[in-house]
């Protein structure tokens, strides 16, 4: 008995000081039967007496982004395939301890549908405030409504809007939206957040005017760009200045779109870099232009955005679709029946969208479906889906 005793103690000391695996508190995706190439977020929350937790990452199809093994979440992008995917995630503590999730997953073909019927929308504009999400759309009864691949919901916001940015604000104390809607004939501009709403009148605007487009300044958010038929304006929340950027050199204004470090402004004398309210008549491209996009990042100076390859700006000009100043050899307009709408696009394998056409770097093609459809603006979510609005006001998801 002298030799069993120690060893049954020695046993029990090591059973109840032996550490168990992470707990899985909890797990979601954004959306739990995604089309192909549809973007995806996936969450785990896990729970251990020996921090701090692991996370790694593995798929059997499709593709997972760049993770930090620190932060219990990731981005899948499906795979072009329909078909069943597994995305598990294995949580690992400080002494290698593991629990694993495994989400199982039915990828859907993409189909081409109508989220919102004719003489619904009046406006649609691409949610970019965050990695995943969908499209808010005005709609001509006055509803703002949130669409994504699994959502059709109406927010609080109300308004019928020709033109709309919509913006979130990250402070001590949490989060908030902020919408600012103009009309589709008019100067004033409706400004809702956090349940006030106010209105701003665009002073050099014309009253019986058309306010094409609106975006905050990527550096100064309280500086608000507004693209308008009597030229491209500002106005500064906090200092209440309000004025018109190089009178004399930009005249109709077309077209906004705010990247890393400038936002862009598509102009009937060119495409402009903005570095605040510094006016700078000299354009990066000139020609009358009416849509902008920039695609590979632009914290660079203007100068080395002309110099370097590294900066892609993608703009309408002149009735063509150009890259960095040069017309593409192929046009949308080339095509049967084809033209060139004021819209740009990129979806998440860098095809360029111009209105119901698709530029795969090498040409044109027509989104099947879309034949007959006259189509007037599309935009592509951050999860990878199209949405169209097409002339009778219809609302089209691809």
């Amino acid at each position: 008995m002298r030799t069993i005793i120690p060893w049954c103690l020695l046993a029990f000391f090591v059973w109840s000081c032996s550490s168990s695996a992470p707990s899985i508190l909890g797990s979601s995706a954004s959306d739990s039967n995604p089309v192909t190439g549809q973007k995806v977020l996936f969450q785990v929350w896990g729970l251990s007496d020996n921090p701090p937790l692991r996370y790694a990452w593995h798929a059997d199809s499709g593709e997972l982004e760049e993770w930090n093994e620190e932060q219990p979440y990731a981005y899948w992008i499906a795979p072009d395939s329909p078909g069943p995917c597994s995305v598990a995630c294995t949580i690992m503590d400080s002494e290698d301890n593991s629990s694993t999730r495994v989400f199982e997953i039915t990828v859907n073909q993409r189909e081409l549908k109508t989220v919102l019927g004719h003489g619904t929308v009046s406006c649609l504009e691409k949610q970019r405030i965050s990695l995943i999400g969908g499209a808010w759309v005005s709609t001509r009864d006055g509803q703002i409504r949130y669409i994504s691949s699994s959502a059709n919901e109406v927010s609080s916001w109300t308004g019928v809007f020709g033109a709309m940015y919509i913006e979130l604000y990250f402070t001590l104390y949490g989060s908030s939206y902020s919408l600012w809607g103009a009309p589709v004939q008019g100067n004033e501009i409706s400004v809702q957040s956090s349940g006030s709403t106010s209105t701003l009148v665009c002073q050099k605007c014309a009253p019986d005017g058309t306010i094409h487009d609106l975006a905050a300044d990527v550096l100064d958010t309280d500086l608000l760009w507004i693209a308008s038929d009597s030229g491209l304006h500002w106005h500064h929340s906090k200092s209440g200045n309000h004025d018109t950027y190089e009178a004399d050199a930009i005249g109709e204004t077309h077209d906004l779109f705010s990247g890393k470090r400038f936002v862009y402004a598509a102009a009937d004398t060119g495409i402009f870099a903005l570095e605040g309210t510094k006016d700078d008549d000299t354009p990066l491209y000139p020609g009358d232009s009416c849509a902008v996009l920039e695609i590979i990042g632009d914290d660079a100076t203007t100068q080395e955005i002309e110099d370097s390859d590294a900066v892609t700006v993608w703009h309408v000009t002149g009735g063509d679709v150009c890259r960095n100043g040069q017309a593409l050899a192929d046009q949308p307009h080339d095509l049967p029946g084809g033209e060139t709408i004021c819209s740009l696009s990129v979806d998440l394998k860098g095809n360029i969208w111009c209105g119901k056409y698709r530029w795969d770097g090498a040409s044109w093609q027509v989104q099947a479906g879309l034949e007959d459809a006259d189509v007037v603006k599309s935009a592509v979510s951050n999860e990878g889906i199209v949405y169209f609005q097409t002339a009778s006001g219809a609302l089209l998801r691809w």
